[in-house]
């Protein structure tokens, strides 16, 4: 196995990692090592082959880093992103009720500390109300 194959198999690994992940990161390296592989196809040797691999992954990560944003915006266009942990409990609706030291919410089976997000505006037992935030594990919420 000559070292052209060493750099041909991390290169298409990287680029594979590359469909997997989508943060430009492993596309860098992964050009770089195939740049390295080119390199080692001409005649390098492992110290040639590194620096080749080292400068243009460099390279072309500070070439483009500009336009990184762009480009991980493009590669992400169309995908779903949901909500998970307390952000999925934002626009939730439920009853306030009252506990034994203060007002919850129960929400799918679980029952939430709550506090009214705007300031004043007092929450009542059995009131409706919506959920606009948290702060920590107090969900924040203002009525219907």
């Amino acid at each position: 196995m000559g070292l052209w194959s060493f750099w041909l198999i991390l290169g298409v690994g990287f680029l594979a990692a590359e469909l997997l992940t989508m943060s430009t990161t492993c596309l860098y390296v992964g050009t770089g090592a195939l740049a390295a592989m080119v390199c080692a196809l001409l005649g390098g040797e492992w110290i040639a082959t590194t620096v080749t691999f080292v400068a243009f992954t460099a390279l072309l990560y500070a070439t483009t880093y500009r336009w990184r944003n762009r480009l991980v915006k493009a590669l992400h266009k169309g995908a779903e992103h949901t909500a998970t942990g307390m952000d999925a409990l934002i626009g939730r609706t439920g009853t306030v009720i009252k506990s034994t030291d203060c007002l919850r919410m129960r929400i799918d089976g679980d029952v939430w500390q709550v506090t009214s997000a705007k300031h004043g505006a007092p929450l009542t037992p059995g009131e409706e109300v919506r959920v606009v935030g948290y702060d920590s594990i107090i969900l924040k919420v203002e009525a219907v």
